[in-house]
């Protein structure tokens, strides 16, 4: 019984600070990792935008006669 009432009690000291600082991390870890695939999308996005860029003016100047 005395196991239950260990594992119940709040950390204290040491414990409490590195228990805290651990899940401060996994929320960064996890703020982070969408941060990244929200980046990489609209990098995606743009790219794809400058692509057909590109292809609408290779169109365009194929098209003009020399």
């Amino acid at each position: 019984m005395s196991d239950q009432k260990k594992a119940q009690a709040p950390l204290r000291g040491e414990a409490a600070f590195r228990a805290e600082k651990d899940a401060i991390a996994k929320r960064n870890e996890a703020a982070s990792k969408v941060a990244r695939e929200k980046r990489q999308k609209r990098d995606d996005e743009h790219a794809a935008g400058l692509r057909a860029a590109d292809l609408r003016e290779r169109k365009k100047l194929a098209k003009r006669t020399p």
